[in-house]
């Protein structure tokens, strides 16, 4: 069995190409070194066929994703999959996460085009305080698309920048004090965690771990990063979900974890294959 590994499209690379391209090469690297053959394509190369027997996934358009779903249909493993990507489109990942009652900060998606009045009225009403508005389909892609508002005048910009780009809804986060922690992770056993903006490792609760692993396969995901902020009074907050970031705090060791879960997977899938066999 083979592994094909795919590129990030660099539009969702935003200040992170390289090592967006460096964590799947150094992964597959990995891979390699276990006598499995690799290859990597970028997502505007990818076939309508497959022929690998498992795929690494960092691409997230809609074009790349609707091959990969159907790659998936025919038996493909891919990692991440297409749904899970999807699940982590920004207004996606707050649903999921609030609707499961997972700690996030509170949390509103509007129809840009159909709430824009609106929302000029509650502002100038005196809808007091500090959020951050975001694009509600990916992740960010320019530095604008997500920006913090204390004002009318900044919730004004930002909601005119968001009508120029055409983007059809946004998410309204309120804004929350505390200290910013990034997770990055492998499957259910590697969890790696650092405080920002320090970047010292932080050694993860086991309460904190197990609620970042049930997110994580509420939004389906295997390889996965994140964002959470631990509030003066304890109290923990989901911020973000990413599929497949580039661990730029922690690349060496996460590509050999990456390695070492996809030669266990094979190992597992050779192993139920030759028992089918022995059975039949």
């Amino acid at each position: 069995m083979n592994v094909l590994g795919i590129y990030r499209e660099e539009i969702f690379s935003p200040g992170k190409i390289q090592e967006d391209k460096q964590i799947m090469d150094k992964a597959l690297a990995g891979i390699s070194r276990f006598g499995i053959d690799t290859k990597a394509l970028s997502p505007e190369s990818i076939p309508e066929m497959c022929e690998a027997g498992l795929v690494l996934n960092m691409a997230q358009s809609e074009k790349s994703l609707s091959i990969l779903k159907r790659w998936e249909e025919n038996g493909t493993r891919v990692i991440n999959s297409p749904g899970s990507i999807i699940n982590c489109y920004r207004k996606n990942m707050v649903s999921l996460l609030k609707e499961n009652g997972f700690p996030i900060p509170k949390s509103w998606i509007y129809d840009l085009e159909a709430i824009v009045e609106e929302l000029f009225q509650i502002y100038s009403l005196g809808w007091l305080g500090t959020y951050w508005i975001k694009r509600g389909d990916f992740h960010a892609i320019e530095a604008r698309d997500v920006v913090k508002v204390s004002s009318f005048k900044d919730m004004e910009e930002a909601l005119i920048y968001f009508k120029e780009k055409r983007v059809p809804q946004i998410v309204i986060q309120e804004h929350r004090q505390g200290k910013i922690i990034k997770f990055y992770g492998v499957g259910d056993k590697y969890i790696k965690a650092f405080l920002l903006p320090d970047i010292k490792e932080f050694k993860l609760d086991p309460m904190v771990k197990d609620m970042i692993l049930k997110a994580i396969r509420c939004l389906d995901l295997e390889v996965y990063g994140g964002d959470m902020i631990i509030e003066p009074s304890g109290n923990i907050l989901l911020l973000d979900i990413n599929d497949w970031p580039s661990f730029s705090l922690c690349q060496d060791e996460a590509a050999k974890e990456i390695a070492g879960y996809i030669k266990s997977i094979m190992e597992d899938s050779y192993e139920l294959s030759s028992r089918s066999k022995k059975s039949g």
